[in-house]
């Protein structure tokens, strides 16, 4: 396989609003720019985030809302896995390695990397650990883990599922129906931006309060007007 021309794995970007992160994330990702293939879909930024997607990289719009835009960029992506980052979100050095050795194994599907907050602390550490552990668990993952699939597996599940928020919490379980997964040593790093702006106690309340409420059967609807797309 030429994968200069058909590229093994397509990384694909949801943006809204990120003028802010996006330059550094395309930057983090330029050495394997011939062994990916990178797509940004943005959900109608007004901060000038669209201006800042460098040649190479394919840009695409949606309508807003994570699912939307990732499931509009799978549709168009070649490669035969797709991971999809998150712009606050950079990977470890080897995650090429870490998805490839992962996918030898046909009977795995997909999965997602074990993460780290950027900003030190033990409340910071604390919460990575307790993140990581129920995704050990309970083969469940969010966004901010890199959730990654193979692309045939990504579109016999359905996709992401057309919900306002937990389309990660659900794609996971379609994803356990489908065959196995596997939590990746990773660490991807994600921001700490939203506990901080947002204060880290109240966000960490709010979080497990969505999670018990989608359990309870809160629709999606309702649980986004609790969450702010600010990151």
């Amino acid at each position: 396989m030429d994968i200069n021309r058909h590229p093994l794995i397509s990384v694909i970007i949801p943006t809204y609003n990120e003028a802010a992160t996006i330059t550094e994330t395309l930057e983090h990702l330029r050495p394997w720019n011939n062994q990916l293939e990178i797509i940004v879909v943005d959900g109608g930024s007004n901060d000038g985030t669209s201006k800042l997607i460098n040649q190479g990289v394919k840009l695409i719009q949606a309508p807003r809302g994570r699912a939307s835009q990732m499931n509009a960029g799978a549709s168009l992506a070649c490669g035969e896995a797709l991971l999809f980052l998150h712009s606050d979100t950079r990977l470890p050095h080897d995650f090429l390695r870490q998805i490839e050795s992962s996918l030898s194994d046909s009977s795995i599907v997909g999965g997602a990397f074990k993460m780290k907050i950027d900003h030190p602390g033990l409340f910071f550490y604390l919460t990575s650990l307790g993140s990581n552990l129920r995704a050990a668990v309970t083969g469940i993952y969010f966004g901010d883990q890199a959730i990654f699939a193979r692309r045939e597996s990504f579109f016999k599940i359905g996709c992401f599922p057309p919900i306002d928020i937990m389309e990660d919490w659900e794609f996971s379980l379609s994803m356990r129906k489908a065959g196995k997964t596997v939590l990746l040593p990773g660490p991807v790093k994600t921001s700490a931006r939203r506990w901080l702006l947002h204060g880290k106690w109240r966000t960490t309340w709010l979080m497990h309060k969505i999670k018990v409420l989608y359990l309870l059967g809160t629709r999606p609807a309702d649980l986004k007007k609790m969450y702010s797309d600010r990151r």
